[in-house]
């Protein structure tokens, strides 16, 4: 098999102003490549040799002008923590996206790398390990989660007929570069400046962003087709996430915990204080419900085995993430 650095390859790239899309791209340039960004609202590549492209991720002709002459497309677009208001269109839209992806690539005859999600697969039971094998989620409460499974079901019925695709699963991402910052780079930024208002019961699989480019990457020439992989880490409590942020930074002060009842009647409040203040909301009932359901057992060996993959220890994360935020003068 051959590996990364024996052929440069054009590749395409979506959602590549967010965090991992960011990470991805840097890693990809490093090994070479020829980079083509799809460019939503924001261009933050200015400082890197990139080609931008602008268009509109719905709309097919878009999509095709976008994938002519790339060996290789990652598509990481997708709506995820959204309004109530919004939540059939974006539903909607993270299908349709998909689809005009996989058309493209299909016509093209280049390698589809799709960015799916570990909440693509139904966590239940909760007491068993969670792996590639597990039935996808396609009837979840959660539009994000029912998108996800929806799309990665169409993708392997693509792939035995013949389309070359593999598909991503990541878990719960967190790291450096997180320049806007991420859902998760906020509540771990109010972790480290000790304002996170109250925990949660329940946790993640916490991961590296470096860990899911770099694993992405080696998925571009040793992912088999119609396969997908869990890039996955290590699982923690938000407790335990909050002790070690707050040990880093010296903090003392350790916010109460709420239980869950009481967590679910304040999410609507926060939700109407975020959008009066413009922002997302730190809790919503999407997001409780996937802390809830949370599957600790959930495995990477798959990708360990194929990929080469191999997470680092969650502390390096934090404490490089901690240093990011700082450096860049988003920590005190």
């Amino acid at each position: 098999m051959i590996t990364i650095q024996e052929k440069k390859m054009r590749i395409a790239v979506t959602g590549a102003s967010g965090h991992i899309g960011y990470n991805l791209v840097r890693r990809l340039l490093s090994e070479g490549h020829e980079i083509t960004v799809w460019v939503h609202r924001e261009d933050v590549f200015s400082d890197l040799p990139v080609r931008s492209f602008r268009g509109d991720l719905r709309e097919g002709e878009d999509v095709r002008r976008f994938v002519k002459g790339q060996e290789a497309v990652y598509h990481l677009a997708a709506n995820i923590f959204i309004s109530v208001g919004g939540r059939r269109r974006f539903f909607r839209d993270n299908l349709r996206m998909s689809q005009n992806v996989l058309r493209a690539t299909k016509a093209e005859g280049c390698r589809y790398l799709y960015f799916s999600s570990v909440h693509a697969y139904d966590p239940f039971p909760l007491d068993e390990p969670l792996d590639e094998r597990r039935a996808l989620a396609l009837h979840d409460r959660s539009l994000y989660a029912r998108s996800k499974a929806l799309a990665q079901q169409q993708l392997y019925k693509a792939a035995q007929e013949g389309v070359d695709v593999v598909i991503l699963n990541p878990t719960a991402v967190i790291g450096p570069y997180d320049r806007k910052p991420s859902y998760l780079g906020r509540a771990i930024l109010m972790m480290a400046k000790g304002r996170l208002p109250a925990l949660i019961p329940g946790g993640y699989d916490w991961v590296d962003v470096r860990d899911v480019a770099e694993g992405a990457v080696q998925a571009l020439t040793r992912g088999r087709r119609g396969e997908a992989y869990i890039l996955g880490g290590h699982w923690r409590s938000l407790k335990d996430l909050d002790a070690l942020v707050r040990a880093i930074r010296g903090i003392r002060r350790r916010p109460p915990m709420l239980p869950w009842w009481l967590a679910y009647i304040g999410a609507p409040f926060l939700a109407i204080a975020a959008r009066l203040r413009n922002e997302p909301p730190l809790y919503t009932f999407e997001s409780l419900t996937h802390l809830r359901k949370a599957n600790t057992l959930v495995s990477h060996e798959k990708a360990s085995r194929e990929l080469n993959y191999h997470p680092r220890p969650l502390e390096e994360t934090l404490q490089d993430t901690l240093q990011w935020f700082q450096d860049n003068k988003m920590l005190d």
